[in-house]
């Protein structure tokens, strides 16, 4: 009989699609942590609380990667080369910033999307007095880690809290690209900032929902549950990636409309009274993925922010403009305080 040779990148590949279209029962309907203790104890919070969000796109969609969901031909950065140096970037700018607390979201341990590449890990080893909270919203298990997938949502806290928990939010009816299951769920962060109770919930909203249904019911839980906290009188921050455009903007772009198929408006008429949108407009926090970067042809607009409850007062936001060189989403950073204090 003669042997049929497989490459062993096929065979991962199959493996990884059976594993994801429920053909292998692999996938962990629960969601696992990671945590990891800071390199000295906490201090307390105090005014004003240094916050910053960034989704990192698992260090895999800096400007020479485009993403298939996007429109565009790639399932995974171009080699573990490109992962390790978005990675170096992200780390330098988490060592200049030095937040109080960091909200990441499509943070990734070692993977198929990352080509191995323990991002969770540097991260966290840019930031060794903060600890963290990882949880995965995509990861698969029994799956070797070169094969398998560890996508999600990191904490990171610097200041004394009461520790990070997970609330589960609506899922999608059916996988996204026809494979991948998620697991959708915010992180809550209980702490003191200057004596007074805050809560931080870190968000990352669908993106590929048939018509947006799946994502207004995220939101208004997620709205409900930040009004919860705030009606037991806590100050509330909620922040991370919405999926949509938190304001209008008309950074310049060349790139077809069709790439823009997933953006819809944030609804501000969900917000209660006296909640506020976060944003810098001035510097725009995503592109679109279809093909990989080039400054004023892509389309980029604003859908990473803050929304922020009645009583935090918003001192200095700022959007940090990498050119998107080693990430597909930018950060934004926000001090923030409680009113009637001086």
């Amino acid at each position: 009989m003669r042997k049929i040779l497989i490459p062993a990148g096929l065979i991962a590949l199959l493996v990884l699609y059976l594993t994801l279209a429920g053909c292998m029962t692999l996938a962990d309907k629960n969601i696992p942590v990671r945590r990891a203790a800071a390199s000295a104890p906490l201090a307390a919070a105090s005014e004003p609380l240094k916050v910053m969000i960034w989704n990192i796109g698992y260090s895999g969609l800096g400007e020479e990667s485009d993403f298939k969901a996007d429109g565009g031909q790639m399932l995974r950065p171009p080699g573990k080369d490109i992962v390790k140096k978005n990675l170096a970037g992200i780390q330098d700018v988490l060592r200049a910033q030095a937040p109080d607390v960091l909200m990441m979201q499509e943070l990734a341990g070692p993977g198929f999307l990352t080509h191995g590449v323990d991002v969770a890990k540097g991260v966290k080893k840019a930031l060794p007095g903060h600890t963290m909270f990882f949880s995965s919203d995509i990861r698969t298990r029994l799956i070797p880690s070169p094969f398998g997938l560890r996508v999600g949502l990191g904490t990171f806290l610097k200041v004394a809290n009461g520790g990070t928990e997970i609330v589960r939010i609506p899922e999608e009816p059916g996988p996204i690209m026809g494979f991948i299951k998620r697991r959708y769920h915010v992180q809550v962060t209980e702490l003191e900032v200057s004596g007074e109770p805050w809560v931080l919930i870190n968000v990352h909203l669908s993106a590929f929902d048939e018509g947006a249904n799946t994502r207004m019911q995220q939101l208004r839980e997620v709205l409900a549950l930040a009004r919860s906290y705030h009606d037991q009188g806590k100050a509330v921050v909620v922040g991370g990636d919405w999926n949509m455009r938190l304001a209008p903007t008309d950074f310049p772009y060349t790139a077809d409309d069709a790439a823009q198929f997933w953006i819809h408006d944030f609804p501000r008429e969900e917000l209660a009274e006296g909640w506020q949108v976060v944003i810098d407009p001035s510097v725009p926090s995503v592109r679109t993925n279809e093909q990989p970067y080039t400054a004023g042809v892509n389309y980029t607009t604003n859908i990473d922010g803050l929304v922020v409850s009645p009583g935090v007062r918003v001192g200095a936001v700022r959007g940090i403009d990498l050119g998107f060189r080693i990430t597909d989403h930018q950060p934004l950073v926000a001090e923030l305080s409680r009113e009637g204090r001086d």
